[in-house]
């Protein structure tokens, strides 16, 4: 069932205009697709709609430490910009971010664990539990992928939701 844009009448799908305000109708179909679509890139910006540090960093240090940044996103990798590139400003937002990204990826782990000790051994719903609670960790992809492009787009911009955390400075 389709609806009219202006005022909100239900109209059939092969309506050409409302039947009570007469506004045109156009292509309903494609009008609706529209519509999820814009919703869909607006939450999609308002969630990378985050903290961008990067007119703050120097130029070189951005190109010289890429590779840093990059790396502050690989799981344990982390530690490697820590300890190998402590005086770059540009590295150490990035390993800032990767460890907040590393210390809830683990803290995840171990709820995980625990739950496929307690809630696996529930026959039928406990898998089922565990198979959705598993898909959520590609959010930890995701948001790896969003550091790796900010790290390489010589960009110091926060992660989306975990990005204001900060464990070192």
């Amino acid at each position: 069932m389709a609806f009219c844009p202006v005022c909100g009448e239900n109209v059939s799908n092969n309506s050409q205009s409302c039947p009570k305000c007469g506004a045109p109708l156009g292509d309903q179909k494609n009008n609706q697709t529209n519509t999820t679509q814009q919703a869909v890139n607006d939450f999609m910006n308002n969630l990378n709609n985050t903290a961008d540090y990067s007119s703050q960093m120097d130029a070189q240090d951005v190109e010289q430490n890429k590779v840093m940044g990059v790396l502050a996103y690989i799981n344990i990798l982390v530690f490697i910009p820590i300890f190998a590139a402590p005086e770059s400003k540009f590295a150490r937002f990035h390993a800032n971010q990767g460890l907040t990204l590393f210390i809830f990826e683990v803290f995840y782990s171990l709820i995980m664990t625990v739950l496929g000790v307690t809630i696996g051994k529930v026959p039928v719903a406990g898998p089922i539990i565990l198979a959705f609670c598993g898909l959520i960790s590609i959010v930890w992809v995701a948001l790896s992928i969003c550091g790796i492009v900010n790290a390489v787009n010589g960009k110091a911009k926060e992660l989306p939701v975990l990005g204001n955390f900060r464990f070192r400075k």
